[in-house]
């Protein structure tokens, strides 16, 4: 569900002032924007601070990107975390500067995460009541079951919530089952969340934990090897700290439950093939590892993923958020590796189908029709309807 002000049909920065404008006439506390689609935006370009200042100088602003990997912060926002010219940019993060040095707003990774915990009290999060409404609309697409990545402590989201908490307390009224995911940097506190969903007893199960090794292809910040055609000075970022990630992960095998790794560019993936190739050597068990995207793979790499034996779990539906502008990102000789699901089933790889709601519409009519029809990327890795469907059953018991 999207708990800010969806703007994801904003024409142009005009219609998006307005809109905040509005937003912040009804409410007394933080403006939070949520899928902010640049590319469909006129000017087809992120907003800055200055345009975000016009609306309010002292009621924060924080405005998410669609794909939640970027935002844009107001002054006052920025100030609230103590953020100002001169900052030096957080491990797998970074603050854009103009061209004196001064900071635009626009804050990416990391540093995203650092002005929304600073919002964090200033945010009503939704009801219990809204929740259960918001699962209770899954059951109603015939989901009886999901995955959820779910922080624990501050939430990956500015004003949701305490979303582990949430859940725990709703573990006995909750419409559909719900594998939890715990997003967290502390094994402890793995171990924490892990003993208090079990103990729930309601209609939620301890999965195990996730991290991330980049961001997202349209925000510029999927670790790649090759630059990106529209950015020629820009990589993207790894985010993924190896020692840390050794550590939550041996945590959470111990406790029973999965690895979930966010990997998004070709370099990212194969850190991550890099990473579960130690786990599995160490005796970890590879149908316990999954990476979630895998959204561009060389040949190798794929490879790689088969003869470990790991699971990965695609989101067809970014074919259909990114077909008018993800050969831009890439150009067009890396398109032949963009989500190449057909490549990944020949060679035996365990796929699992998500939305990545709430980035896009949890509606799993909408990922099989993009595995099947492609949205004209990279067409020959169609799968066919039974495949596609396939990826949306419930996973094996375990």
């Amino acid at each position: 569900m999207v708990t800010g002000l969806d703007l994801n049909d904003a024409t142009d920065f005009e219609d998006l002032t307005r809109r905040l404008a509005e937003r912040g006439d009804s409410i007394d506390s933080a403006i939070i924007g949520q899928r902010l689609n640049d590319e469909g935006l006129r000017e087809r370009s992120l907003p800055d601070r200055s345009l975000l200042d016009s609306v309010s100088t002292d009621r924060p602003i924080l405005v998410y990107r669609y794909c939640g990997h970027i935002g844009i912060a107001n002054t006052a926002a920025l100030e609230l975390a103590g953020i100002r010219t001169g900052v030096a940019d957080p491990d797998g993060g970074s603050f854009d500067r103009g061209a004196t040095g001064e900071l635009t707003g626009v804050v990416r990774e990391t540093a995203l995460k650092l002005v929304s915990d600073s919002l964090s009290g200033m945010t009503v999060g939704p009801t219990n009541q809204e929740i259960l409404d918001a699962l209770g609309r899954l059951e109603d697409l015939g989901i009886g079951s999901v995955t959820g990545m779910v922080s624990a402590g501050s939430p990956m989201w500015c004003g949701v919530g305490n979303e582990l908490e949430t859940l725990i307390g709703l573990a006995r009224e909750l419409p559909i089952d719900i594998n939890v995911i715990v997003i967290t940097d502390s094994p402890s506190e793995l171990a924490s969340a892990a003993e208090r969903i079990r103990a729930a007893a309601g209609r939620i199960r301890f999965g195990g934990w996730k991290d991330f090794a980049d961001g997202s292809l349209g925000g510029h910040t999927a670790a790649m090897y090759e630059p990106f055609t529209d950015r020629p000075d820009e990589v993207g970022v790894l985010r993924l700290r190896p020692a840390n990630a050794a550590a939550m992960a041996r945590a959470s095998l111990e406790l029973g439950g999965d690895v979930a790794i966010h990997a998004i560019g070709d370099r990212a993936n194969d850190q991550v093939a890099d990473f579960f190739e130690h786990l599995i050597s160490d005796g970890a068990d590879p149908n316990r590892l999954r990476v979630e995207h895998a959204s561009i793979l060389t040949e190798r790499t794929v490879a790689r993923f088969a003869a470990l034996g790991i699971t990965v779990s695609i989101q067809p539906a970014f074919l259909a958020s990114e077909e008018e502008w993800l050969e831009r990102r890439l150009g067009p000789e890396r398109m032949s590796r963009a989500y190449p699901f057909l490549e990944m089933a020949e060679a035996g790889l365990r796929l699992l189908g998500g939305s990545d709601c709430p980035v896009e519409p949890p509606d799993p009519r909408i990922g099989i029709r993009a595995a099947v029809d492609r949205h004209g990327i990279n067409p020959g890795q169609a799968l066919t309807e039974d495949q596609a469907m396939h990826l949306f059953e419930p996973p094996d018991p375990r």
